[in-house]
């Protein structure tokens, strides 16, 4: 195998753009028969690109000679090697020239869409192997003038539904230019569509608007789901959901998502409500100190014109719903996405991810994951001066406490470097007793084949660091661990109920504590029917704290206890007839979960939204619409149908359930009707109207905007 790179830089000596090459190209269908067309083989073994100076991590990179086919591809991005913290592509090009074919290449960008040729050219050579981690080979290309023809960028916006909330974006917004496109997205919306009910959740457009430097007004369509009744779902947002942003740049031809500031309202979705956003930016060019969108500086807890503490009154600044910039696909705020290799070479974001792992690990070397990592790369790990075989296992330590560990596999690691991803302490209760800034970690050895255990030492001892990266020498064996007795852990912490005295390595405790789940805090349920019931879910208790059954309380809004019974299952069943409710209203309550009169739980509040009650059943002499347009300022209209004649009183409730107007009151033939209403001489907020006749009645909600 010859090692000799032989590179040509090829100047375009043209000073002009190559043509637009728009849309994703059909490499992978082309290079499916590639390897067998061809004899001779070489390997770009680590290729870096940058287009514009900006080092690419997406996208497509491919490989082509001089027929013009398709010779190399690497279709699913690059792979972040943490030594060189760099990312990298791979590939193996193909011809039927032994050597002297010239290569060239092309990028597919994701973001805009489109082909980007390649300013380098390489001269195949069979058996070649070109860049490492450490020294990977530079393709890199410019962003040509082209002009994307895309008016209607975000055009797949839901049906309307009747049902929706207002965004509004406030003319102070600064960071938008005119023609500038906006997407509101739910994230987890409803997808389904039709009679089928699949309860489908994924991302859904639900408005779009353009921009022209006044107040832009977009209405966001809420979904619909009548399968409990037979009918159908509608596709739109799901309230409580938060609101997502989406900009497409009409000036530099790129989609990104956007962080937003609001003036009034929520930034999650409410139906038949209503928000202003003051201010808009990049998630992706929200510097570290400075607030691009609002010119206010990052707290220390990186909120944008924050006051240092955090915004969900958690006291955990890093939290993810505090995100200031872009979550990666591990949830990791402005992180650099999977990272860690399984022992078959998949990249995963979390050790437990590996399909083809054989987790479990040895007894003493399983952990958590954390948020707060350092990456400890060793060149040798060996007991007796022989190197660690394959089945083998490395893990680190933070005293008794294990907070890495990995099978020792180098053929899977990244040009035979292997490393330890060491967790730090991120404020969860998961990583109690992980790394802190400046702590040393120590090793231990797992010998599959003796199965031994054995404490080790390190070359070099580094502080751990959150996002550091160390490069160790080698680590070899000391002594054996534990006298080769892994029955030696047990629950250390003298709060637990299950307490070893005689522990030597924590492993899992127990308390007398539970988590309340379901229904989740502050949630709201519609009572359509009186007969319905709700399931309430909380976590166990193992069995060596002593708690052989759970007493379910749920109290009223005044404190006064409604409901309680004993039950040796976490999940109850509780009908709605035995939760006394006021129809028409919203009412509140309260639950824990106790045993012999001992509270295990914190208190929950949740809600039964009686308001509509009967709303939706089935009615034989008339139906009313949701009134239109809603939300309205000051004028709107309700359409009712009457089968046949009747006697129809139609009236307007305030919030509190005050009559606060009578719109009709009289016989009606059968046949379609239109009345208005001018709420002029009201103030804004939700509003009921309510349609019935002797014997049904039927309830909705509105909202009026000034």
């Amino acid at each position: 195998m010859r090692n000799k790179i032989i590179f040509i830089l090829v100047l375009n000596l043209v000073l002009s753009f190559p043509d637009c090459e728009y849309g994703t190209p059909n490499w992978e269908e082309s290079y499916e028969t590639v390897p067998f067309e061809n004899e001779f083989n070489a390997t770009l073994s680590a290729v870096q690109i940058f287009i514009d100076g900006i080092e690419q991590t997406s996208g497509k990179l491919a490989a082509f000679g001089e027929d013009g086919n398709i010779s190399a591809l690497d279709s699913d991005g690059s792979t972040y090697f943490p030594p060189g913290d760099n990312y990298v592509y791979e590939l193996s090009i193909w011809s039927n020239q032994i050597s002297g074919e010239v290569m060239t290449f092309k990028y597919y960008n994701e973001d805009n869409d489109y082909v980007i040729d390649l300013s380098q050219n390489y001269i195949f050579s069979s058996n070649d192997i070109i860049g490492d981690g450490f020294n990977p080979y530079e393709l890199t290309g410019t962003y040509s003038d082209c002009d994307f023809q895309d008016s209607n960028h975000f055009s797949d916006v839901v049906d309307t539904t009747g049902v929706s909330q207002l965004v509004i974006l406030s003319n102070s917004i600064s960071n938008l230019d005119i023609g500038d496109q906006i997407g509101v997205f739910d994230y987890n919306g409803l997808l389904s569509e039709g009679e089928d009910c699949d309860d489908t959740i994924g991302e859904v457009l639900v408005g779009a608007g353009e921009w022209n430097q006044n107040q832009l007004e977009i209405v966001a369509w809420s979904h619909i789901d009548y399968c409990d009744f037979n009918g159908p779902q509608f596709p739109g947002f799901i309230e409580n959901n938060p609101i997502k942003l989406k900009i497409w740049d009409v000036s530099e031809f790129v989609e990104y998502e956007a962080f937003f500031t609001i003036q009034e309202g929520s930034s999650d979705f409410q139906e038949i409500s209503y928000v202003v956003i003051d201010e808009i930016c990049n998630l992706d060019s929200v510097s570290e100190n400075a607030c691009d969108c609002s010119g206010n500086i990052f707290d220390e807890c990186g909120v944008c014109g924050g006051d240092g503490t955090d915004v969900d009154n958690d006291n955990i600044c890093d939290d993810i719903d505090d995100c200031i910039g872009q979550l990666d696909d591990c949830g990791e705020c402005n992180g650099n996405g999977p990272n860690h290799q399984c022992w078959d070479g998949e990249i995963v974001c979390n050790p437990f991810e590996c399909s083809q792992s054989n987790f479990p690990t040895p007894d003493l070397f399983n952990f958590n994951q954390s948020l707060n990592q350092a990456f400890y790369f060793i060149n040798q790990v060996s007991i007796d001066n022989l190197n660690l075989e394959n089945e083998d296992w490395l893990a680190a330590f933070n005293g008794n406490t294990c907070v890495g560990s990995r099978k020792w596999d180098t053929s899977m690691c990244t040009n035979g470097i292997c490393d330890i991803a060491v967790m730090g302490f991120d404020g969860s209760d998961l990583t109690q007793g992980y790394m802190q800034n400046g702590q040393l970690p120590n090793f231990k050895i797992y010998d599959i084949s003796n199965d031994t255990y054995y404490n080790a030492i390190p070359s070099e001892n580094y502080q751990f660091q959150n996002n550091g990266l160390f490069i160790i020498e080698s680590i070899i064996e000391s002594d054996f661990f534990c006298f080769d007795n892994p029955s030696c852990k047990g629950c250390m912490n003298t709060d637990a109920c299950n307490y070893n005295s005689s522990a030597l390595i924590e492993d899992e405790c127990f308390f007398n504590e539970t988590q309340l789940t379901e229904p989740v805090n502050n949630s709201t349920f519609e009572v359509l029917e009186i007969d319905g019931s709700l399931n309430f879910v909380w976590s166990i208790i193992d069995q060596s704290c002593g708690v052989d059954n759970y007493t379910l309380n749920i109290y009223d809004n005044n404190q006064q206890i409604v409901y309680s019974d004993s039950s040796n299952q976490t999940d109850v069943i509780v009908s709605l007839s035995e939760l006394i409710f006021i129809e028409g209203q919203v009412n509140m309550y309260s639950w824990n979960i106790s045993f012999d009169g001992n509270l295990l739980s914190d208190t929950f509040t949740f809600y039964l939204d009686a308001t509509q009650l009967n709303s939706f059943n089935h009615i034989d002499n008339f139906n009313i619409e949701q009134n239109f347009p809603n939300p309205f300022n000051p004028i709107t209209y309700f359409e009712f149908e009457i089968f046949s004649s009747d006697f129809i009183t139609i009236n307007i409730y305030d919030i509190k359930g005050n009559l606060i107007q009578n719109l009709a009151n009289d016989f009606y033939s059968s046949g379609n009707y239109k009345l208005y209403w001018d709420a002029s001489s009201y103030s804004s907020g939700i509003y009921f109207y309510e349609i019935s006749n002797s014997n049904f009645l039927i309830r909705k909600k509105m909202m009026f905007i000034k």
